[in-house]
């Protein structure tokens, strides 16, 4: 799918680390290109507007979850959690774009894949689908490579209750964007989305 191309801004934002919590308002190979561009031009990504726990039903559940909000919000194309299990790293089951990964908005969030995993981002992914801010922290189980927090993942983010799995700051835009914090199962998080 191809869209034209969006008036890129380009913004510093404040960094910072934040405890993962609700309330806030030993790796492995980052892995092989999952999906090819498909003669897009731009990636969006988004944090979601909904938080709950790490039993998400899997990836399987999760990436449900980022694309009803995809569709919920009118955005056209697939979208994907990023989410990794220890046995399954982000950066082996997404699109690995050639082109720029943006927010809904516009602002650009990194030149490309390379970019986005080389533990510094532009700007905050702090946008929902809708292009409403959000605060609080999302569940990744993602190193800033790409690659597996090795530790937990909450069963594979089957679980609620047992266990500690990575989040990501949503405030940030050094590598505590993915790889902040290992809160518990039972912590209520938000989730990243990014397009494919």
């Amino acid at each position: 799918m191809k869209r034209s191309p969006h008036s890129l801004l380009f913004a510093i934002a404040m960094t910072g680390q934040l405890a993962c919590s609700s309330t806030d308002t030993t790796t492995t190979d980052a892995g092989t290109d999952a999906g090819t561009d498909a003669g897009m031009t731009e990636w969006r990504i988004f944090r979601t507007e909904t938080i709950q726990n790490a039993n998400l039903g899997g990836i399987a559940g999760a990436d449900a979850i980022c694309a009803a909000q995809a569709l919920d919000a009118g955005l056209e194309g697939e979208f994907k959690a990023w989410l990794s299990t220890i046995a399954s790293p982000v950066a082996g089951r997404v699109t690995q774009a050639s082109g720029p990964y943006i927010l809904v908005n516009g602002t650009l969030v990194a030149n490309d894949w390379d970019d986005l995993v080389d533990g510094l981002i532009l700007v905050p992914i702090n946008l929902d689908a809708n292009g409403v801010l959000r605060s609080g922290e999302v569940w990744t189980g993602t190193l800033a490579n790409g690659a597996s927090y090795l530790a937990d993942d909450c069963a594979e983010f089957t679980s609620g209750t047992t266990g500690r799995a990575l989040c990501g700051a949503t405030n940030s835009t050094t590598a505590t964007w993915t790889e902040n914090i290992t809160p518990a199962c039972s912590t209520q998080l938000g989730l990243y989305c990014i397009e494919q």
